[in-house]
């Protein structure tokens, strides 16, 4: 429980999100919802305000039966989603459009409309996608603006131009992430303080210049939420679980497809793997065999996952932290994974993750795993204590309200 002066320190706290995270079901929605839950753990009085956009959009019955108690929440319906039309104008306005887009006039009047209604201490933006919104929030409140930053934005996409093949396209988001680039160093330099998801991100915005008050806080989760039970049997022997609308995942999945299963069928040929995801891209249904199988929607992401021996993360760009992988150790699942899929959380190699890079070692580490029994249990073990004793929502959100009474 807080502490009565910290009580009385921090009344009110609103939070800007992207997207709804109830129900909580790809990384930045539960990590939206870790922060919501360490937050109301601690004794904070909390609201959010969320995008209900076209690509993540959730009814209201949904959202009625995931919300926690005690949260104050408004849901604003927009559409977000990347035209080609608005994407080509974009290049004449000069704006990066990884951002722009989500500059909503229904939001901004429901901002408005909620920094009229009460006064906050503490205004945090989740991820840089909500500083669009930071005009709006000077104006009508005196809170002071923190931002949580999921990533360095600038920095996946830089990562991503370089693995683009196509001239055009490349062409096109080299132009975007220079802009992106430059939004995000001015709007970080706006904030009264910054939340960083992992220590790599902070000690990148220190050598980009950055001088703001800041912390690294990681995401977390509730250790009751997740079964370490073992099942009887396993339906498979690979499960890989991530929102294929997002173009790291789409092009770390096709790596693995076209680099290293082979690979794995080659010294196993009897190895099956399950893969799901929302927003499947057509052309993943020629890969379905009787050794892949494909799951376009996963209703029990936790009963997916455990159904198989061990989980990969084959992601070749990003930045932050990967709460898939958290997930996966709260789950006691072993899991191979890039060096940039585990980016971020606070790990053993060879203990609690088996990290490997290029393909020969990544299909190399999955092997090992499915070979033996012992190490994966051992790796499987070691994950959930890592997870209990650094990654549990109560402790993190002590530590987040804890830094902003240095803002109070």
């Amino acid at each position: 429980m807080p502490s009565e002066n910290l009580q009385k320190q921090l009344v009110k706290i609103l939070l800007l999100s992207n997207k709804v995270p109830f129900p909580a079901n790809d990384g930045s929605s539960i990590a939206i919802r870790s922060m919501v839950d360490a937050l109301l753990l601690n004794g904070a009085t909390l609201s959010l305000l969320s995008l209900n956009t076209k690509k993540h959009y959730r009814k209201a019955k949904e959202i009625e039966e995931n919300l926690p108690k005690g949260l104050d929440f408004t849901a604003v319906d927009v559409d977000t989603d990347i035209k080609a039309i608005t994407a080509a104008l974009n290049l004449i306005s000069g704006k990066a459009y990884h951002v722009s887009r989500f500059l909503q006039k229904g939001m901004q009047k429901a901002l408005k409309d909620k920094l009229q209604e009460k006064d906050f201490d503490i205004i945090q933006l989740e991820g840089l996608s909500m500083a669009v919104y930071l005009p709006l929030i000077r104006k009508y409140s005196k809170a002071s603006v923190s931002m949580r930053a999921h990533n360095i934005e600038h920095l996946i996409w830089e990562r991503h131009t370089n693995n683009e093949t196509k001239k055009l396209k490349k062409k096109y988001l080299e132009i975007q992430s220079a802009r992106l680039k430059k939004f995000e160093i001015k709007h970080l330099a706006l904030m009264d303080a910054l939340v960083f998801i992992t220590d790599a991100d902070r000690h990148m915005y220190r050598s980009l210049g950055g001088k703001k008050i800041s912390t690294s806080i990681p995401c977390g989760l509730n250790p009751e939420d997740y079964s370490t039970e073992v099942p009887r049997e396993f339906r498979y022997d690979i499960a890989h679980l991530a929102s294929l609308d997002w173009m790291p995942n789409q092009q770390g999945l096709e790596w693995f497809l076209e680099e290293v299963w082979p690979l794995v069928l080659e010294a196993r040929p009897q190895s099956r793997i399950a893969i799901g995801g929302r927003h499947m891209p057509k052309k993943l249904f020629n890969h379905a065999n009787d050794n892949l199988w494909l799951f376009a929607e996963v209703d029990d992401a936790q009963r997916f996952i455990k159904a198989a021996k061990i989980a990969i993360i084959p992601l070749l760009a990003g930045s932050g932290m990967r709460i898939k992988l958290v997930e996966y150790m709260a789950m006691g699942q072993a899991c191979v994974s890039t060096i940039i899929g585990a980016e971020g959380i606070n790990l053993e190699a060879n203990k609690e993750v088996l990290l490997a890079h290029e393909a020969e070692a990544f299909a190399a580490a999955i092997i090992l795993l499915l070979d033996n029994d012992t190490e994966r249990e051992n790796m499987a073990q070691a994950a959930r204590k890592k997870f209990e004793e650094e990654y549990a929502n109560a402790t993190l959100g002590a530590k987040l309200l804890t830094f902003y009474q240095t803002l109070l």
